[in-house]
């Protein structure tokens, strides 16, 4: 395997996931009740969660966000 394939593979626990989004422990359980994490791994009582996931979700909700509208008001 090679070690970009490592790098996507790496498991992010919580702490990182709050890192990553600048969220905390909150807003993480209300992210997965809406949908926009997607779900964790539970090891050993914990969640962790693979990144090339995270990044895909990211990618999935930019695409579905709709464009910026300028105007005037």
């Amino acid at each position: 395997m090679s070690s970009s394939s490592n790098f996507h593979d790496r498991m992010l626990p919580t702490r990182q996931v709050c890192a990553r989004y600048g969220i905390t422990d909150r807003t993480v359980d209300r992210w997965l009740e809406s949908g926009i994490l997607p779900p964790p791994l539970r090891i050993n009582g914990l969640r962790y969660w693979r990144q090339r996931e995270l990044e895909q979700r990211e990618r999935e909700l930019q695409r579905d966000q709709p464009p910026f509208e300028q105007g005037g008001a």
